[in-house]
């Protein structure tokens, strides 16, 4: 009889354990993530994006959400993010929408519009307060969850001579990419498109004479300023870039609904606190470009405006030939007339 007492009193013990147990063993399950940034995670472009996004997933989830991340390159090439991604070769990567605009011709949209169409203000507003996040998953369908990642500071444009006006472009040979490389060819330019481990080697060799890559900061720790020595703006090819967090579907539908909003809110934290964090860089090298004897000219207000006209009809031109583009630059324009009447009220001029 003791013997049985003995029994159940431990067998008690051992359900009262488990119900104990149970909840917090299923509260503290881990997912893990394996990604891949197609920017090196060193740079401006890694550390204001995907590195940010990291952090601020693992600690949002108390642990819960393990992510991997790699360096561009390490599984992938780095244009091959989204295929990766797409296939479930990686849970989730760090890519721009402009890489896939083969597939995806209003990839470019979500990305940035050149002459000034859509700055940051007016980007952040559509994407985030109008239709853009519908309209980019909505591009996509089922082949990834995309949400917004990293944003930059404004880019500079580099050149081996001053310019003062938009006929000063005419015969440059420059390193572009996105929508803006139809604007330089409107305006006289070669352009080029080179990976960004490529600028450098080719301006040194002469196959290049002009080239934008990214803001101050980026740029200056690439040492574009050793060897041009101009630069002019405002960056007519394209005013901020917006990248985007690619998560494989099935990875998606495996986190419960609380890790999903941790990923999604993370993302958009990332991108606003690592467009500060980014700002501040910008800001910091451009006193040392200052300093290296870097010369920079404004383009005029007349230039500035038939550069926009010139985007406009480039945007115009492209709705034509894809229904998709169409449906998304007709988004961006209803949303710019209703955008400009209080944007107009409430500026200054």
């Amino acid at each position: 009889m003791k013997s049985f007492k003995s029994a159940a009193l431990i067998l008690l013990v051992f359900l009262v354990g488990m119900v104990i147990a149970t909840p917090g063993i299923a509260a503290e399950k881990t997912y893990k993530l394996k990604g891949q940034t197609c920017f090196g995670l060193s740079s401006p472009l890694g550390q204001h994006t995907i590195v940010l996004w990291k952090k601020l997933v693992e600690e949002m989830s108390g642990g819960r959400i393990a992510v991997q991340l790699f360096d561009a390159g390490e599984v992938v090439p780095p244009n091959q993010v989204f295929e990766a991604v797409s296939k479930g070769v990686l849970d989730f990567g760090l890519n721009t929408p402009a890489w896939q605009k083969g597939k995806y011709p209003a990839g470019d949209l979500f990305y940035t519009l050149p002459g000034g169409v859509l700055a940051f203000n007016d980007l952040i507003i559509w994407m985030y307060g109008g239709e853009g996040l519908k309209l980019e998953q909505e591009m996509y369908g089922d082949v990834v969850v995309v949400f917004p990642l990293g944003l930059t500071p404004p880019e500079e444009i580099w050149t081996s001579k001053p310019i003062h006006s938009l006929e000063d472009i005419k015969g440059l040979k420059i390193r572009t990419a996105g929508l803006g490389t139809e604007l330089w060819q409107e305006l006289g330019a070669s352009v080029v498109t080179l990976p960004g481990g490529e600028v450098l080697p080719s301006l040194q060799r002469g196959l290049i004479n002009a080239a934008e890559f990214l803001d101050a900061s980026m740029d200056y720790s690439l040492g574009i300023h050793e060897i041009l020595k101009y630069r002019f703006g405002p960056p007519i090819h394209m005013s901020n870039n917006i990248f985007q967090l690619l998560i494989n579907p099935n990875t998606w539908k495996k986190l419960p609904s609380d890790l999903q909003a941790i990923a999604k809110n993370a993302a958009m934290a990332a991108t606003f606190q690592g467009y500060t964090d980014h700002w501040i860089a910008a800001i910091e090298a451009n006193v040392k470009l200052e300093k290296a004897g870097v010369q920079t000219t404004l383009l005029s207000k007349e230039d500035q405006a038939r550069a926009h006209e010139i985007a406009m009809g480039i945007l115009e031109k492209k709705a034509k030939s894809n229904p998709y583009f169409a449906k998304v630059w007709a988004s961006q324009k209803a949303y710019l007339e209703k955008y400009k009447p209080y944007n107009s009220l409430t500026s200054f001029d």
